[in-house]
């Protein structure tokens, strides 16, 4: 489509990159903007958008790195830096951006299991504007297709473009992005409706990863990583375990972190 938005020497700027700063700029502004009217703080959420954004784009890339493509990286270990050559992966995102969230909650010593809720609230703008970045530099692309909706790249810059020249595709992107708005809506729907502290979390959490599962289905680029045979993929090994962990904790949070008043 359109993987970089500049590409004049000596400007370049890929798509992808300015959609994650994108996607950090409003999932902020919007955590700003509903911070005081949900009883949060304004500077926390400054700070938490801060480290997530550093957090998220490290633990994307070392997920691809440890978990995808080890090998790879083993061969010629300077390769980690080719930041510019693709490579994140969002389970690792996700993971950087929890573990960043977490670490600064407890640093601060505010109250975990509320600003996981809310901070919870912003990640489908993650991942909506992240997958706009996809859409345009041509990654995470779909299955050749014959279905009514499908995408056709050309660019040989691209993924799909340089694989799948003229070919038409699973609207990957597409699907992606449409999950993250019906996530999106959910989440405002339900957070003045939880019943326990942690829940929004984890149905986050849990609704990325099931509806991630089937669009793995039809995703084409077999570089982030398949197994047996191409029947599993890396994203897919990641979501089961994530929707298994969280469904325990769902259950013990539930009695013990139950809320009796909004």
């Amino acid at each position: 489509m359109f993987p970089f938005i500049i590409n004049h020497d000596p400007w370049v700027l890929p798509t992808f990159f300015f959609m994650v700063m994108v996607a950090s700029v409003v999932a902020t502004f919007f955590l700003y903007w509903q911070a005081p009217k949900k009883g949060f703080s304004q500077i926390a959420v400054l700070d938490i958008s801060l480290f997530g954004t550093l957090g998220g784009i490290i633990g994307a890339r070392l997920f691809h790195v440890f978990v995808e493509a080890p090998s790879y990286y083993w061969e010629d270990p300077i390769r980690v830096f080719y930041v510019w050559q693709g490579g994140f992966v969002g389970y690792g995102a996700f993971i950087g951006i929890m573990a960043s969230t977490l670490l600064y909650v407890f640093v601060k010593k505010l109250p975990l299991l509320d600003y996981a809720d809310f901070v919870a609230t912003a990640c489908p703008f993650i991942i909506f504007f992240v997958r706009v970045g996809c859409l345009g530099a041509g990654c995470c692309y779909g299955k050749p297709t014959h279905f009514w909706l499908h995408l056709s790249f050309t660019d040989p810059a691209s993924d799909a473009g340089s694989d799948f020249p003229g070919v038409k595709l699973h609207a990957t992107q597409l699907y992606d992005m449409a999950n993250a708005a019906f996530i999106f809506f959910f989440l405002q729907w339900f957070y003045p409706r939880r019943k326990f502290k942690g829940q929004i979390f984890l149905l986050f959490l849990m609704m990325y990863a099931f509806f991630r599962f089937f669009i793995e289905c039809l995703r084409g680029d077999a570089d982030r990583g398949v197994y047996l045979d191409g029947l599993i993929s890396t994203s897919q090994v990641t979501g089961i375990v994530i929707i298994a962990v969280c469904s325990i904790f769902y259950f013990v949070w539930q009695k013990k972190y139950k809320i009796t008043a909004l």
